[in-house]
């Protein structure tokens, strides 16, 4: 029960960082410089009529140097009255991801990948503490999520660290997406698609250590450009198709860009999402300059 405990807290937490890790198959670290917003992590949004928020791109990982709050964050957060991120922690939650993670119709990992993979991919989730019988009904591409991210030691992740200061503040807690709507990037996949996913996270595993301190050291650089280009050079093969693109990023985008502009119209509100959606001319930020906020960066 505890290993099962920790694999679904890992998998809420750190879900986006995969679906941003593939987000980005056309876009390149030019385009981006092109849109001015190639630089910085937390950015001042300020409304027509003068109220002013925060946004910032927070990326999934439970390293110190990551989650020691840096002081300009913590005044930003401190001058706020809302906090908005991508999913909020409710009760209901982790029975949603178990059952978003496993088949419940009778098929099991073994009959959708075949015994080859499906060996491979044992050996893999049982170097990370996961029993065969739990893996024995995941999905393929849930296997493959949980390889890709880094292993889970304290579980005090960037995000479970703000909400946890957003609760403690009294702020007002809101989400910017539903965990349905995440995983309809995912539940899209056909099987071939996942199998794919799976193969090359398993023929990767050996660089993903590597691939995330990049990702990480350009996160603490406030690099926008550099982890756009990293993420186009980690891109997995498999995720090239436009309406993948599509659905993984433009239209959570679009989405997101809706719902945060009620709070962004109230003012005193903090924002956390991905740091991968903030840029590019379909990013969050040039998105918000187009409606007309002044978006200045803080650092």
């Amino acid at each position: 029960m505890i290993r099962q405990h920790n694999l679904i807290k890992a998998f809420l937490l750190c879900l986006t960082l995969l679906v941003s890790n593939v987000l980005h198959a056309e876009v390149t670290a030019e385009f981006i410089s092109e849109t001015g917003y190639d630089k910085g992590i937390l950015w001042k949004i300020s409304s027509a009529g003068g109220k002013i928020s925060y946004l910032f791109g927070t990326i999934h990982v439970e390293d110190p140097k990551v989650t020691r709050l840096n002081r300009k964050l913590v005044r930003a957060i401190q001058r706020s009255k809302s906090m908005s991120l991508e999913l909020i922690p409710d009760p209901q939650l982790q029975q949603k991801a178990m059952l978003a993670m496993l088949y419940t119709d009778g098929r099991t990992l073994k009959s959708v990948i075949g015994p080859d993979l499906y060996r491979r991919s044992i050996k893999a989730m049982n170097a990370r503490g996961m029993p065969e019988q739990m893996v024995s009904l995941m999905k393929p591409w849930a296997v493959s999520t949980m390889l890709s991210l880094p292993k889970a030691t304290t579980g005090e992740f960037l995000d479970k660290k703000l909400y946890k200061l957003a609760k403690i503040r009294g702020l007002k807690t809101y989400a910017l997406e539903s965990f349905e709507e995440q995983m309809t990037v995912f539940n899209s996949l056909s099987r071939k698609e996942q199998i794919k996913m799976l193969k090359h996270t398993l023929n990767d595993l050996k660089n993903i250590p590597a691939q995330f301190e990049q990702l990480k050291a350009a996160w603490l650089n406030s690099d926008l450009a550099l982890l756009e280009s990293l993420s186009v050079q980690q891109l997995d093969p498999s995720h090239t198709s436009a309406q993948f693109k599509e659905n993984i990023l433009d239209n959570r985008n679009i989405t997101m860009l809706d719902r945060m502009q009620p709070r962004l119209e109230e003012g005193r509100a903090f924002i956390a999402v991905g740091a991968l959606h903030l840029a590019g001319k379909k990013g969050l930020l040039h998105l918000l300059a187009e409606k007309g906020y002044t978006v200045e960066m803080v650092y």
